[in-house]
C-alpha cells in the first residue's frame, strides 16, 4: 500500500512565507487553483493506523489518495492565513512564467516547477477532488 497526499499544508509556508513576513501582499499565479491540503500529522496518522491494523494486508498493491477536509482556492487559503495571523493579506496574480522563474531561482528543480505550473493551468477554476480521508488519521475503507 502507498499513501499519496494531494498537497501538504506546509507547502504554503514554502511558497508564501517570505512574502507574508515581508508585508501583506502575496504574488503568485492561478488564484483560482484549488487544493485540499492535508496536514502532515494527518498523513502520519493514516500511516500509523495502517501499520497497526490489517489495512496493509487488505490494501496490498493499492494507493490511498489522501487530501485535507476542504477544497480551497489559492486566494481562499491566503484569506484564511490572514485571519489566523490577524492581518488581512492580498493576493496578486502574476504570470506563470514570472512565478516559474522565481521558483527556479530559489532552488526548485525546473522539471518540478514546470509540472506544477502545468497542473495549475490545467486545474484552475475547478474544485479539488473530493477524496479526503474519512476521519482524522484513518484511511478510507
Amino acid at each position: 500500500m502507498s499513501l499519496r497526499a494531494s498537497s501538504f499544508a506546509i507547502d504554503t509556508l514554502y511558497a508564501w512565507g517570505a512574502q507574508i513576513r515581508a508585508g501583506d501582499l502575496v504574488r503568485y499565479p492561478y488564484a483560482s487553483f484549488a487544493e485540499a491540503p492535508i496536514h502532515e500529522r494527518d498523513l502520519a496518522g493514516v500511516a500509523a493506523h495502517a501499520l497497526r491494523s490489517d489495512a496493509l494486508v487488505a490494501r496490498r498493491g493499492r494507493r490511498l489518495e489522501l487530501t485535507g477536509p476542504q477544497s480551497l482556492t489559492q486566494q481562499e487559503m491566503l484569506a484564511i492565513i490572514g485571519e489566523v495571523i490577524g492581518r488581512p493579506l492580498r493576493y496578486q496574480k502574476i504570470p506563470p512564467e514570472v512565478a516559474r522563474q522565481g521558483m527556479v531561482e530559489r532552488g526548485f528543480p525546473e522539471p518540478f516547477v514546470q509540472a506544477l505550473m502545468a497542473r495549475y493551468a490545467r486545474d484552475a477554476g475547478h474544485p479539488a477532488p473530493d477524496i479526503a480521508p474519512r476521519g482524522k488519521g484513518r484511511p478510507p475503507p
